[in-house]
């Protein structure tokens, strides 16, 4: 090896140990802050709920001593007699036996203050600073959340009640009530131990607990790098070797440089075998990479020749004011099998198709081509009885040559302009759903005949509805009932009904547009599976002359 690459391969060894070295401290430093976070949160935690426990403990005893006879007498005069006097003493020695309770107190609640009764006095407090007898006080925000509804249930707090910096730190608080003979709450017995007195505590012992969290800490790290840079750093070195030897040429397989049979000469030993595997796969996915490409052309260009072949110009008859008509076509993959058409036979005949060809991708969409080029053509040329008929013949000319097996549902219906009248059959497809005035959206249902392109020689039954001015036509394909959400749930035919009649005063595109954002909203982050393809037509009545 030249000196040079010698030096390099020093500095990228010496690099490997910086990094691994970094990377270990800065885990041993998330890792020691972490746990000094939560050791401090469970301590702060254990430590408060400790306080909480005694000082609910407190004023439940005390409660229970404190007379609330007497207290509704004291409250109306103030006045200091022997009970008074007892009680104070008692008061005062319990806060000189705690000496970390900041506040002990009985007070009267009102609605939106709360008056002095009683508060206990400790050998070194203030005595200028302790209430007396009827000084009153307003609430604070923390004693109408806690305090407040206690007072009206009458009972005594429970768990820990943190309460708002007053100037003199945040208290641990806990209360009960004093009731009277009759039951109704006379006063309140409130005990406060002060956080920022009890943090002293809480940081030696956080203190400790980190102290020995950073030594074992240390000393795991430190016996990490050693072991890393023995088992990794230098077999990892080794590897690059090999695999610079590949990069410059003069590939070098030399397996007797890793000493242990671990991960790292497992690596090696499928590095080697990779490189003649490598260049078998470039020669490869330069060839398959060149025919996606192509297919990819082909898609983009049927999915825009579909997209041409159904009715996309809307209004499409701009001079009709009898009926108003919007259509759309989404399709699961570039291109589909979903299709729907309309057109007009004659001045007063306007054909409605919505179909659904079996399978989806190329395959279906060719299918949907033929399908709806036949359909058309018979329906344009005439002499047929009703739309029967026109499937009935179209179904004999699917059936030759499908050696695919595909088929597809049609509904195919003739509006009579003039009066609203629609002759339809179906062919496996959808029940339609007509809105009624005063009703809102229904299916209309009819027995369906087998599917087109299935057997030859399928009889059809013509069926009839009549739209009055106002009411709606709505047709669709499966991909509309059947789009499914991530628990597996169908948007179903109850909800597209609930859906329709809740827009169902809006125009046909907005009505469409205001269906699929239901389904998507139901849908979510399901993916699509299905064509969604509709078509909606409201009746506006016949021309008037």
């Amino acid at each position: 090896m030249k000196e040079a690459e010698k030096v390099e391969m020093k500095k990228n060894t010496q690099g490997l140990n910086r990094r691994i070295m970094l990377v270990l401290m800065i885990l041993m430093t998330t890792m020691t802050i972490i746990i000094a976070v939560i050791s401090a949160y469970s301590v702060r935690r254990i430590y408060f709920q400790q306080y909480s426990t005694k000082a609910q403990d407190l004023v439940r005893m005390l409660a229970d001593q404190i007379s609330g006879d007497w207290i509704n007498e004291f409250s109306e005069t103030y006045e200091k007699d022997e009970y008074y006097e007892v009680a104070k003493e008692y008061m005062d020695n319990i806060k000189n036996d705690f000496s970390d309770l900041q506040y002990l107190y009985i007070f009267k609640p009102e609605d939106t203050y709360f008056t002095y009764l009683i508060e206990a006095q400790s050998d070194t407090d203030d005595p200028d600073l302790i209430a007396t007898p009827g000084m009153t006080f307003d609430y604070r925000q923390s004693e109408y959340d806690h305090l407040v509804p206690d007072v009206q249930n009458k009972r005594a707090s429970t768990g820990l009640i943190l309460g708002q910096d007053a100037g003199y730190g945040k208290p641990i608080s806990a209360w009960a009530p004093i009731l009277d003979s009759d039951g109704n709450v006379a006063a309140m017995v409130e005990a406060d131990y002060i956080i920022k007195n009890i943090g002293k505590q809480i940081t030696v012992s956080i203190a400790g607990i980190v102290a020995v969290q950073i030594l074992c800490i240390l000393t795991v790290a430190i016996l990490m790098i050693l072991s890393i840079r023995k088992n990794v750093v230098r077999p990892v070195t080794s590897l690059k070797k090999m695999v610079d030897s590949y990069e410059s040429g003069e590939f070098s397989a030399d397996l007797s440089r890793f000493q242990h049979d671990d991960e790292i000469r497992s690596l090696a030993v499928s590095f080697e075998d990779m490189t003649t595997r490598i260049e078998n796969y470039i020669t490869e996915l330069t060839a398959v990479t060149a025919e996606k490409e192509r297919i990819g052309a082909e898609l983009n260009v049927a999915t825009q020749i579909q997209a041409d072949m159904l009715p996309g110009i809307f209004p499409a008859f701009p001079d009709r004011k009898e009926f108003d008509l919007y259509a759309t076509m989404d399709p699961a993959k570039e291109v589909g099998g979903d299709f729907y058409d309309f057109f007009l036979i004659d001045d007063d005949h306007l054909g409605l198709v919505m179909a659904d060809v079996s399978g989806k991708g190329v395959p279906a969409a060719l299918f949907m081509v033929i399908a709806k080029t036949l359909i058309k053509n018979r329906a344009l040329t005439g002499g047929y009885s009703g739309p029967a008929q026109v499937l009935e013949e179209v179904n004999n000319q699917l059936c030759e040559g499908n050696d695919a097996d595909l088929f597809v549902t049609v509904w195919l219906g003739i509006l009579e302009i003039s009066t609203g009248k629609i002759i339809y059959a179906s062919a496996g497809h959808e029940y339609p759903a007509v809105y009624r005035e005063n009703v809102g959206f229904v299916l209309e249902k009819n027995k369906p005949s087998l599917p087109l392109a299935t057997f030859e020689g399928i009889k059809m039954q013509d069926n009839e509805i009549t739209l009055k001015k106002g009411e709606a036509l709505y047709l669709y394909t499966d991909g509309i009932t059947e789009a499914t959400n991530v628990d597996k749930d169908l948007f179903g035919e109850k909800r597209m009904l609930a859906s329709l009649s809740g827009h169902s005063d809006e125009d046909a595109k907005q009505l469409l547009k205001s269906i699929r954002r239901d389904i998507d909203m139901f849908v979510g982050e399901a993916p699509q599976f299905d064509d969604m393809t509709m078509l909606a037509l409201r009746y506006e009545g016949p021309k008037q002359n």
